[in-house]
Parts: structure tokens; C-alpha cells; sequence
């Protein structure tokens, strides 16, 4: 869910994959903050509407009438580096979501893809996963776009607490949380020809960051 902070003025979503769950739990220890949706009737709107309830942006939650238009709050997501990210998904992909398939109401069910992306993650090796996530790299591609493009501060995973306050001027501890299991150095995953994929599709993403590989 995304919080609204209105003591800060500002209004934070949760990106997949990038840290998100630690800093919602770091930012729910603050008086002045409250989830959105926030309630029953809140989420059978959200999900009304098709609204990931945890993972909405501001501009779905607008447009399911859950926040006003002119809102007047500084938006506030996150982001991870490229490399690190395909590395985390696939893992993730292979030994979390996979046993979601054996649950006829989870939401692998009914997110458009989610099944064919399990099964490749469970069928491929990595390079042969990642040619197939990154598609075309002549295409930008960004990670979660939705909640970067829309968000006044985006926030590096790598750097929550040192972002929190330099950009938001916050101080806010944020311990690690829901941390997947997996090898941490990221790079030993990849050939010449993933590097690549990765570097000309997130071109975008490593220039504005200062991520690297």
C-alpha cells in the first residue's frame, strides 16, 4: 500500500522490487502517517478498479478517486540498479513466486503473464531469462516505470537512510527487510551479451542514478 506522510507533505508507493516493504515498515513508525487505501471499503475500490493494492501509484490511485488530483504532495518512490534487479526477479521469480502456483486465488492467477514469467524463470538459465525480460534494448526500458516517472523523489535502494535524508530531510532508520536469499555479487550472474542488454536499455536509469555495473 502507499503511505501518506502528511507531516512530511508527501506520499510514498511501493515499487516491486526495490527495497519498498523495508521503507514502508521504517515510515509506518511515524505518527503522522497512514496507508492508502485505508480501509475495507478503500481496498474494494483500489481492487475495483484493478489497482495493485500494495504496489498502486499515485496516478491509479487518482484515478479510482482514493486521492484527490491536486493532492498538493511531494511523490516518493525507489528504484534499484538494473544489474542487481533482473538478478533478484529471477531468483525470486525461481524459489518465491513459483509456489504460488499452487494456490487457485493467488494473484499469479490473474495478473496478465504472471504464469508464463514463473515458468521461464523456473525453465531458463539466467542469460537466456534475462534476453527474454529485457526484450528489444533499442526500447528504454525503466525499472517499475510507472512509479519513477511519476515520483518527484526517487530513492536508491542501496542508499534508503543516506536518500531519506539528503532528499527528503528525514532521519529514519530502515533496517533490511524481506530479503531474499541469493548470491549477493550480482555481477557473477552475467555474460558479455546480458551486460550489454542491460546497458543500453537502462541507459536512462544508470545516468540518472550513477549506478554501474
Amino acid at each position: 500500500m502507499a503511505l501518506l506522510d502528511e507531516a512530511a507533505g508527501l506520499v510514498l508507493t511501493a515499487a516491486p522490487g526495490t527495497g519498498s516493504t523495508a521503507l514502508r515498515e521504517a515510515f509506518l513508525t511515524r505518527p503522522s502517517v497512514r496507508e492508502l487505501p485505508g480501509g475495507a471499503d478503500d481496498v474494494r475500490v483500489a481492487r475495483a478498479a484493478g489497482v495493485d493494492v500494495k504496489h498502486g501509484t499515485v496516478g491509479e490511485l487518482v484515478a479510482c478517486g482514493l486521492l484527490p488530483a491536486d493532492h498538493g504532495l511531494r511523490v516518493v518512490s525507489t528504484t534499484r540498479n538494473p544489474f542487481d534487479f533482473y538478478v533478484a526477479e529471477h531468483e525470486r521469480t525461481r524459489t518465491r513466486w513459483v509456489h504460488e502456483l499452487r494456490d487457485p486465488e493467488s494473484w499469479v492467477h490473474t495478473t496478465p503473464g504472471a504464469v508464463d514469467g514463473i515458468v521461464a524463470a523456473v525453465t531458463l538459465d539466467f542469460p537466456a531469462w534475462l534476453a527474454r525480460a529485457v526484450g528489444d534494448p533499442r526500447g528504454t526500458r525503466r525499472i517499475n516505470r510507472g512509479h519513477v516517472e511519476e515520483a518527484d523523489v526517487v530513492l536508491r535502494m542501496e542508499h534508503l537512510e543516506d536518500d531519506v535524508r539528503a532528499l527528503l530531510g528525514l532521519e529514519l532508520a530502515v533496517p533490511p527487510t524481506n530479503v531474499t536469499e541469493r548470491e549477493r555479487a550480482y555481477w557473477r550472474a552475467y555474460d558479455v551479451e546480458g551486460r550489454r542488454l542491460v546497458q543500453e536499455a537502462h541507459a536512462e536509469d544508470l545516468a540518472r542514478f550513477g549506478y554501474v555495473f
